[in-house]
């Protein structure tokens, strides 16, 4: 039985609409003139530049706010979200690769921001996900074990950092095609978790 539940928000609570392949091409750029060479998705090369270059990092993050705001514009909140959200009494909380300011404005924008004990974003840890960093950070602010919380997402890096800290993690169809996800639970629809044991249902 879960005592907690958090919560991816692209792909997951809304739509994915994040321009990863310009935004991996910009930093790439930005790491090449400063004579610094680097593959990876995005979240890899933000934490490469967070361990091994901390002076560009502010640059980083400046390119991916602009990315998360053209994002925002397309972005909608999926229509079961409120209904979920309202029927699951444990303690809640959103971990997200968006940045934190944005991705606080957007939730109560949505008219969802209290459902959530804690928010966590971009700009509030050093490492991204597939870090585990968000959500051990998440996890003792909520004061729960990894065990007995679920995380909910839609990516390859959502179920990495979850197998760091030993949480079941459950996935919404989405971006990332199922058979490259090694969940917990696969969800066609995010109203699916309301069948999940999860406390207080």
């Amino acid at each position: 039985m879960y005592r907690a539940v958090i919560f991816d928000f692209e792909g997951t609570l809304v739509n994915f609409a994040w321009d990863k392949e310009n935004a991996v091409r910009e930093v790439r750029e930005l790491l090449m003139s400063n004579g610094v060479s680097a593959n990876g998705s995005y979240a890899e090369l933000y934490n490469f530049v967070a361990a091994n270059h901390p002076d560009l990092k502010s640059d980083v993050d400046m390119i991916y706010d602009r990315y998360d705001l053209m994002a925002s514009r397309v972005w909608k909140l999926k229509n079961e979200v409120p209904q979920v959200l309202s029927s699951i009494s444990a303690v809640k909380a959103v971990v997200s690769n968006v940045g934190g300011d944005l991705l606080r404005k957007l939730l109560n924008d949505y008219g969802i921001m209290n459902y959530f004990y804690t928010v966590t974003g971009r700009r509030d840890v050093r490492m991204l996900k597939p870090s585990d960093e968000g959500l051990r950070c998440t996890l003792e602010k909520m004061n729960v074990c990894s065990d007995e919380t679920l995380f909910v997402g839609d990516s390859v890096s959502d179920v990495l950092a979850c197998r760091k800290t030993g949480m079941d993690v459950a996935v919404v169809e989405g971006e990332s095609s199922f058979e490259e996800l090694d969940a917990d639970y696969k969800l066609s629809s995010l109203s699916d978790i309301l069948s999940l044991p999860i406390q207080g249902l």
